[in-house]
């Protein structure tokens, strides 16, 4: 495969910036656990047929087009050229290609699979088991936090377990949330999501005083252990302790008390925690899949069983 490197110049507000693209990164190129992450030198970039077949002012106008519509949105554009010009910056042109084989969609849309086979990769059954550790590990947060309106830890637990099977340091992230939703606005009909997350990517990252290299992601562009999308991390992303200073989408606790104000945000309390439709639909609300909230209260109903067994009904005799 050859390989090169793109410049792209472009002038915008009679400024000309010079981009480095990196490339296009395959699917093992993505971040890669507890190693520097490097410039890549031209012999390293390996550039798909997809991005081939794309001229380089093709490719630059899109960058331009995204450029200036994030200006429009109030990002600085010393912002964007500084993320662009980050030595961890790289284009995933298959990017399109990870939301073609995701599971949901095989499963909801394209009616591939069913919801046996759907529980079976999401391993719905283990995740019970490994839940019931995470919860009481984290009893005393899970206790605070149900506390406040109601919302069964279980519950809470589950979403998290799907997401990222409890907070697991593999699953991390392999993506920068920036390089992802970049690749998201070249490459896939995405382009009005990738404007407003990267605009709010940009928000929560001055928020927090993290670069947004710090954000690694899924191919999405969903961060943490919670899986939020920026636009969510702004919304309802909260410090368990009300630190605003401090909130972080990779710290437990902060994530356990940000999907219990996802769901309450979504109309889920105390007062209809035990009805199914409530329930469903706030997990809905969570992720637009039908197997997806299936699952979740499969494994809610699990931990729900072994945290807060129904008391039998015992009949005097007569």
């Amino acid at each position: 495969m050859n390989c090169t490197k793109m410049k792209f110049k472009y002038s915008l507000i009679a400024v000309t910036i010079v981009l480095i693209f990196t490339g296009c990164a395959s699917n093992n190129e993505q971040v890669k656990k507890n190693q520097p992450v490097k410039a890549k030198t031209t012999d390293e970039i390996p550039i798909s047929t997809e991005l081939k077949n794309n001229s380089d002012s093709v490719v630059e106008d899109r960058i331009k087009e995204l450029k200036l519509q994030l200006i429009m949105n109030g990002v600085p554009g010393e912002w964007f050229d500084k993320q662009m010009q980050n030595e961890t910056f790289q284009i995933h042109c298959n990017i399109n290609q990870y939301f073609q084989n995701a599971a949901e969609k095989q499963t909801d849309h394209d009616k591939k699979y069913d919801v046996l086979w759907y529980f079976t990769r999401m391993g719905v059954d283990a995740k019970i088991e490994k839940g019931k550790p995470f919860i009481e590990k984290h009893i005393e947060m899970f206790d605070r936090v149900e506390a406040k309106h109601g919302i069964h830890k279980e519950l809470i637990a589950a979403i998290i377990g799907i997401e990222t099977n409890f907070a697991d340091q593999r699953q991390r992230g392999k993506f920068f949330a920036f390089n992802s939703l970049v690749s998201q606005y070249i490459f896939t009909n995405r382009i009005k999501f990738a404007v407003r997350e990267i605009t709010a990517l940009y928000k929560f990252s001055q928020m927090t005083g993290h670069p947004p290299q710090y954000f690694t992601s899924s191919y999405a562009g969903a961060i943490g252990w919670g899986q939020f999308i920026p636009s969510s991390l702004t919304a309802f992303f909260i410090d368990s302790n009300n630190i605003d200073d401090d909130i972080d989408p990779f710290s437990i606790e902060d994530t356990i008390f940000s999907v219990e104000n996802y769901l309450y945000g979504n109309k889920l309390s105390a007062e209809n925690i035990d009805d199914y439709e409530s329930k469903y639909n706030a997990v809905f609300a969570y992720n637009h899949s039908d197997v997806y909230v299936k699952a979740v209260l499969y494994i809610y109903e699990g931990l729900r069983d072994y945290f807060s067994p129904e008391e039998p009904d015992i009949h005097p005799e007569q």
